[in-house]
């Protein structure tokens, strides 16, 4: 291990790439995890009930944010490799084309989230004052969707014109927003009224609304020839071939982001029938553990970016011996991360303000998650930096959805049909992991990931060959 990591000469422009790259990602992802955090802590106050309406929120906003990432997943290995040809006008043309296909699927989940509510929450509680809570917050957080979907692809994509920090600053001012009018609305201060749940659904809204404006302006008014701008002109330059190719490419991505998303769903639906109480427990779990592994996720979206490049450049052993770097970089960050989760376990209860008749089943999940959380790290690494870089995302695609689907989703649906706990049951979802494992970790060791590709793309009724070297997965 002191061998890997040790810093030669040769490998401190590997550790500089993986800083400059990773700490914007890091910054902004953590703040969009915050966002939600925040939301559940400060209604933390208000009791169960509260906590499990925002839950199931969130597992919807959950599923809406990863179809969104295999949007702009796709959609960015070509923004990056019109970037380095400097080739704007194609930028320009992919983000007009990524935007249309983001506002489609905002208007969808608005539609569902402000007229059929209750199709949403019946799937997780039948609980009359859950239900009732839930619905608030959905009639007025609905409305945000659309706007988001539009803010998420100039943000993400940013990132493949190398300006992570226009993502990281707009997301960093929306969240003192969010914070502030939370304040406000949540528990009625400055005149305003206490509107409980609701209120944290419209301070949401208006720092969404605030953080789209901001990228809007710098896109279109700040920022000169702004690689990202589009107009109608770049949308009527799509061309046929253009959309289908595209498509074509971003398909396998956004298939395994949004059915491994739904599948996420389909845990807390499993959690949800060990009552009100378990739906709040796993909410509280769920969201601080997301906040405690983003830093590996983001190493890993680091690793796919750079040993991509490597595979791109011919570079084969480099990228092997970047795996065996990043393989251990990422565990030691889950191992890390683990034992903060479990030593933070007091602190997080009181900020959470976890009742007396909770508390044993939330330091039982915190523990698990802990003590399980570099296997899932190194997991994440292995499918989004290792496969995903070369290109081998229909393996990718087959191993979490076979893990997902095939293990763990009946083992834990089998587990809530006998009742047990739900500690048991967020255990018994970690079996996706160790059959990740088992069959990730050869895949990974044949090398077969280790490959450069090519394809054509025709665009303007021409052909303009260049390199895909990497697929990039977005959060």
């Amino acid at each position: 291990m002191q061998g890997i990591l040790k810093i030669k000469d040769e490998d401190k422009l590997f550790y500089k790439t993986l800083v400059m790259l990773c700490i914007p990602i890091i910054i902004q992802n953590l703040i969009s995890t915050l966002v939600n955090m925040v939301d559940t802590v400060m209604v933390g106050s208000l009791g169960e009930v509260s906590v499990a309406s925002i839950g199931i929120a969130n597992q919807y906003f959950f599923l809406f944010n990863m179809a969104l990432s295999g949007i702009i997943g796709g959609a960015g290995i070509f923004m990056a490799q019109f970037y380095g040809k400097g080739d704007k006008d194609s930028i320009k043309k992919i983000t007009g084309l990524s935007v249309i296909a983001a506002l489609i699927l905002g208007l969808l989940f608005f539609m569902l989230a402000v007229f059929f509510p209750n199709v949403i929450i019946h799937f997780f509680s039948h609980d009359p004052l859950v239900v009732k809570e839930a619905r608030s917050y959905f009639l007025v957080i609905g409305f945000c969707y659309p706007i988001m979907a539009i803010s998420y692809i100039f943000s993400m994509g940013s990132r493949s014109v190398r300006n992570p920090r226009l993502g990281m600053v707009c997301s960093s001012i929306s969240l003192v927003i969010n914070i502030i009018l939370n304040y406000v609305f949540i528990f009625g201060h400055f005149g305003a009224p206490a509107l409980g749940v609701k209120g944290a659904a419209v301070a949401t809204v208006v720092a969404r609304i605030v953080e789209f404006i901001l990228l809007i302006s710098y896109v279109y008014f700040i920022k000169e020839d702004y690689e990202l701008r589009f107009g109608i002109k770049d949308i009527k330059g799509i061309t046929k071939e253009l959309a289908t190719t595209v498509i074509k490419k971003s398909t396998p991505v956004f298939l395994n982001d949004t059915i491994w998303a739904f599948g996420s769903v389909l845990y807390s639906v499993a959690y949800a029938t060990a009552g009100t109480s378990a739906i709040a427990a796993s909410q509280i779990a769920s969201t601080t553990g997301n906040f405690f592994i983003m830093t590996a996720v983001c190493i890993a979206i680091g690793s796919s970016i750079m040993m991509g490049n490597e595979l791109g450049a011919n570079n084969i052993d480099t990228a092997v011996r970047y795996s065996k770097k990043f393989s251990v970089l990422v565990t030691i960050a889950g191992l890390i991360f683990g034992i903060l989760l479990i030593s933070a376990t007091p602190l997080l209860l009181k900020m959470f303000s976890v009742s007396d008749s909770l508390a044993p089943d939330i330091i039982k999940i915190f523990k698990i998650m802990g003590v399980l959380m570099a296997l899932r790290t190194f997991n994440t690494f292995i499918v989004i930096g290792v496969m995903r870089s070369g290109g081998d995302t229909k393996y990718s695609l087959f191993l979490e959805m076979g893990c997902m689907w095939l293990v763990s989703l009946p083992i834990t649906f089998f587990a809530a049909y006998k009742g047990v706990p739900i500690y048991i049951l967020v255990a018994l979802t970690y079996t996706e992991e160790v059959a990740k494992f088992i069959f990730g970790v050869p895949r990974a060791l044949s090398k077969k990931w280790a490959r450069n590709m090519k394809y054509n793309i025709i665009i303007n009724k021409g052909i303009l060959k260049f390199n895909i070297p990497f697929k990039i997965k977005n959060y």
